[in-house]
């Protein structure tokens, strides 16, 4: 008899698909995460969102797009390992949080966005943020007259 599987296992599976696919991670790999990792995620998730009113789609949203951009910028073998790693517990976390609060109902004045509509406005926070940042960084230093 068929296992049922939870909406966040259904979640998490169907993010992370899409790097098994790309040749990121092992199925070994994502089995062993969700088996070992999944309940932690969502009762910490489970935890914050209902007794203590914590987490956005754009707090989830900008790590899965800080873990995104680092993977992208890593070099070498192992440290694009140990950046997938990051990038696979983010948007592990995400997928759990996109479920939760699905199923216990938006709080009262939260935006609602989607995982992907999350990380694409975080994403180009982030980009905006490192402009302004070397924009200051490049002008000329201030100058005392006497």
């Amino acid at each position: 008899m068929a296992r049922k599987m939870s909406a966040t296992e259904r979640a998490v599976r169907d993010v992370l698909n899409k790097y098994v696919r790309e040749g990121l991670f092992d199925r070994g790999q994502v089995n062993r995460s969700i088996r070992d990792g999944l309940h932690i995620a969502e009762t910490t998730v489970r935890r914050e969102y209902v007794e203590n009113g914590w987490g956005s789609a754009l707090c989830y949203g900008g790590k899965v797009a800080a873990a995104r951009e680092e993977f992208d910028a890593a070099e070498g073998v192992f440290a694009r390992r140990m950046k997938a790693g990051r990038l696979m517990a983010a948007e592990t976390f995400a997928a759990v949080f996109a479920v939760v609060e699905a199923e216990e109902g938006p709080r009262e004045g939260a935006e609602r966005f989607t995982p992907e509509q999350a990380e694409m406005v975080m994403a180009a926070v982030r980009d905006t943020a490192r402009e302004v940042r070397e924009t200051t960084a490049t002008r000329r230093p201030y100058t005392l007259s006497a």
